[in-house]
């Protein structure tokens, strides 16, 4: 396929069918299921425990079909192979999530070690002795080996929306040395997904990537005489975006109003100064012995740059730089002065954990990470009342919520598939991911090293840990001005597609169908010891089993599986018939092999809002 004009064509059409699936918004009659079942008695045989009758109801406990398997993969994970589909409609949904969670995995800090040492071997059979850095495009190595080949799919998704709640870049100067630091924060998702989100909120605080991020580094306690106070940056974030947000919410997510109908805020600039005073004193907890072996066996102290700190240990409080005053919450609770650093900060975390926000707020974010752009109240409320308590009395356990998000009826039930605000646009990251998983890429050497950061991000405005800001690569609140502003709605991901990255999005589909997915970086530049993109070391996809399918069986049998893997059986009948008669032309026409025919279907279908939009 060259390109020609068509492609801008193709794009114009993506950007406006996308628009198009968002447009309406008209509110349905209440109707039978999604979760109506308020008086309603169904008997059934017991099929898959000692009461089926109340999940024919709610639309849980059942084994989906191929379409529903498919769909699930894509909100649980990136997506995935025919063979993972199989798979899920044999166990079930929620043996899958059980499973899932359970299953033994190797954190990002040991994975980027060893592809650490994997690289410095590789480098030093051409620059013997050198110095090898620990550059933070390895950090994207690992992120998109795990993506793509990690068994442990639900872990990845959840850390990946998590990291995007609690938002560091790397991509700074002082931190472009810095992987093992990347790599080990980003741990705090990976290994917490499933953990209890207080201990997310402690570890986050704590980080030193974060403490460099959003400045309570080495944040210092106010001085009266030179008229200075805390850094407020870290106080006012942790608030707003962390965990409460800026206006009181009900558990279903809408917002509070006072008498005279107006919204409550959370907080206001009184409550940052006070939050400020408790995260000061912070500053590293270990030294960065490799780069600074001098530094080894000496007492820490306080004022160093950041590169002379060991960016994988926590942070830790010197009292002495520590606002050791009281500090009134915004509860109305006092932290009493005289305590430690360590105590103030439990104090912070305990009160903003225990918020009544904190369960809607983080509620609503998942499931727009994971399921929609637009969860109905009752969605929110169901997923949020599984975080205040999980059904034994702990709050934040983050495997309910997750449980919660993935098995609710308007995630499962398929009558919800055309409503007016199911869906949402796949983000660019979750598109490229998707192809590959779906098609078992995969290298000559067997490394996928592949850097995202100077490349992904300048054509898809979306990279591993590189977001422009700490509100992230888009807004949860952006409504696009058309159509989903005007009904109501938000259309988070559509903040970052427009005629330049459609363009571009089309264009990295393409060079991923016919030349590759991705540069893989596997090759030593003779000139300085780094690594370059590898021609001979070129990630491919495996198309198999289409073509043998496509030969056997026709154009629309082929179709019919790759709707099912990449459009969930979503593809509608006037695009598949569009497709089938282009690619049926194609193949009669001469010259157009069966390789070439999959891949070119696979093209259209991806370019297709079909596959763009998840419903």
């Amino acid at each position: 396929m060259k390109r020609t004009p068509t492609k801008f064509f193709l794009s114009t059409l993506l950007l406006m069918s996308l628009s198009y699936c968002m447009m309406q918004a008209q509110v349905y009659d209440d109707h039978f299921g999604t979760g109506n079942n308020v008086g309603v008695t169904v008997t059934s045989s017991p099929t898959q425990g000692p009461d089926s009758s109340a999940t024919t109801l709610d639309g849980t406990g059942y084994f989906p079909d191929l379409a529903g398997a498919s769909r699930f993969l894509a909100q649980a994970g990136f997506g995935g192979s025919y063979e993972e589909m199989e798979y899920i409609t044999q166990v079930g949904i929620e043996p899958w999530i059980e499973e899932q969670m359970s299953m033994p995995y190797t954190s990002y800090l040991d994975t980027y070690q060893s592809t650490y040492s994997d690289i410095t071997d590789l480098i030093h059979t051409v620059h013997q002795g050198e110095t090898i850095d620990r550059s933070r495009s390895y950090t994207d190595f690992v992120f998109w080996d795990k993506v793509f080949k990690d068994p442990v799919v639900l872990r990845n998704k959840a850390a990946f929306g998590l990291g995007q709640i609690f938002v560091v870049a790397t991509t700074s100067t002082r931190l472009n040395n810095r992987g093992f630091g990347g790599a080990d924060f980003h741990d705090v998702f990976y290994e917490g997904a499933f953990g209890n989100f207080r201990d997310l909120m402690m570890e986050v605080t704590m980080h030193p990537l974060m403490g460099y991020y959003l400045s309570h580094f080495q944040n210092r306690k106010g001085n009266p005489d030179l008229g200075t106070l805390p850094d407020e940056n870290y106080a006012r974030e942790i608030m707003q975006l962390f965990s409460i947000g800026l206006w009181e919410l009900n558990n279903d997510g809408t917002c509070k109003l006072d008498a005279e109908g107006e919204k409550i805020p959370t907080y206001d600039i009184e409550d940052i100064q006070e939050l400020a005073k408790v995260f000061t004193g912070f500053s590293g907890g270990a030294w960065n012995v490799i780069d600074f072996p001098n530094l080894a066996g000496q007492p820490l102290a306080f004022g160093f740059n950041i590169n002379r700190y060991d960016l994988t240990v926590p942070m830790i409080i010197y009292e002495q730089q520590h606002e050791s005053g009281e500090k009134i919450m915004i509860d109305g609770s006092v932290i009493p002065a005289g305590q430690s650093g360590m105590q103030d900060v439990n104090d912070a975390i305990d009160v903003l954990f225990n918020h009544p926000n904190v369960g809607p707020f983080i509620a609503l974010r998942l499931i727009q990470q994971m399921v929609k752009s637009n969860p109905s109240p009752a969605y929110i409320n169901r997923v949020a009342t599984a975080f205040n308590n999980n059904g034994h009395g702990e709050r934040g356990d983050m495997k309910a919520v997750f449980k919660a998000i993935l098995t609710d009826p308007e995630s499962r039930d398929c009558t919800w598939n055309d409503h007016p605000k199911t869906g949402k646009l796949r983000q660019p990251l979750e598109r490229l991911a998707n192809l590959c998983r779906a098609f078992d890429v995969d290298t000559p050497s067997g490394r996928i090293w592949m850097s995202d950061a100077n490349t992904f991000f300048n054509i898809m405005e979306q990279t591993f840990m590189g977001a422009p800001s700490v509100f992230n690569f888009f807004s949860p609140f952006y409504a696009e001005d058309n159509y989903v502003a005007p009904n109501d709605m938000v259309s988070p991901e559509f903040q970052i597609l427009h005629s330049v990255t459609a363009v571009h999005y089309l264009n990295l589909m393409e060079d991923a169908l016919t030349d590759k997915p991705f540069r893989n970086f596997t090759r030593v530049n003779t000139n300085n010891p780094r690594l370059a993109n590898n021609n001979q070391d070129a990630p491919f996809l495996d198309f198999s089993d289409e073509i043998a399918l496509l030969d056997a069986e026709g154009v629309s049998a082929l179709l019919d599986r790759l709707n099912l893997i990449m459009c969930h059986g979503e593809l509608s009948d006037g695009s598949k018939a569009i497709i089938e008669d282009a690619i049926t032309q194609y193949i009669n026409e001469g010259g157009f092999d069966s390789e070439a025919a999959v891949k070119t279907a696979l093209y259209f279908i991806v370019a297709s809002a079909d596959f763009t939009i998840l419903k």
